[in-house]
This record gives structure tokens, sequence and C-alpha cells, in this order.
């Protein structure tokens, strides 16, 4: 009797999960790992995010590039959903630049919305002469 309801409980959870799915929330690094000097000392860092995760609050999405421990804001580019940029000065005395994307987020939660992020791995962005 006790292994017959184990079973049934094995397979009840078994089932929810695969009903359910697994929630997943992904950066997607668009920057190139080089770029040619540019002679304004600006470049472009571009970011996608991916999530299948129906608690995050949309609205909330914020997008960071995490360079030097320094937080410099992305804006959403307008043609495509979920895609992010954002032009940076980067030092000319360096040629190699590591760096993180960030996003910050809100997900619903009772009694009120949590604050939660996802930070990549480090890449490296190297200026080429």
């Amino acid at each position: 009797m006790l292994r017959v309801l184990f079973r049934r409980f094995v397979s009840f959870c078994l089932l929810f999960l695969v009903l359910t799915g697994c929630a997943t929330s992904t950066i997607v690094n668009l920057t190139p790992p080089s770029l040619p000097k540019s002679e304004d000392g600006l470049y472009r860092f571009e970011a996608s995010w991916e999530s299948n995760q129906r608690s995050i609050l949309e609205e909330s999405l914020q997008a960071f590039v995490v360079l030097d421990g320094v937080q410099y804001p992305m804006e959403p580019v307008s043609v495509a959903d979920h895609r992010w940029e954002a032009l940076l000065p980067l030092s000319s005395s360096r040629t190699d630049h590591l760096y993180q994307l960030k996003f910050n987020y809100l997900s619903k939660q009772f009694p009120q919305p949590k604050p939660d992020s996802l930070r990549s791995e480090a890449f490296s962005l190297e200026i080429e002469e």
C-alpha cells in the first residue's frame, strides 16, 4: 500500500515538472569580441534578454554593462524586442577590456514584487589598432 502511494506521488511530481517546464532566463552577448579603434572613443555594447519565466514584470527590466566595477545603463533598442545597447567610452591606453552584462527586474511575489537580477559571465572586448 505504501509503495503504491509513493509511486503515485513520484509520478504526480514528474508529471507536474513535465507539464510546467523549467523557468529560465538567459543573457545573450551580441557585442563582437573585437572592434576597430574608434576615433571618438565610443564603443557599442549590445545584449539580448531571453526568458520564459512568467513571473518577471517586463516593464521593470533594466540592463547594464558592468565595466571596471561601474554599472553603465543600457537602453532598449526600438526596432527589436528584448534587445539592449549602450555606447561607452573606453580608455585608449588599454586594448583589452573585461565586462559583464547585468539585468535587474522585479518578480511577481506575494504580497509585493521582489527585486532580482541576472549577471552574465565575464566577456573580453579587444580594441584593434
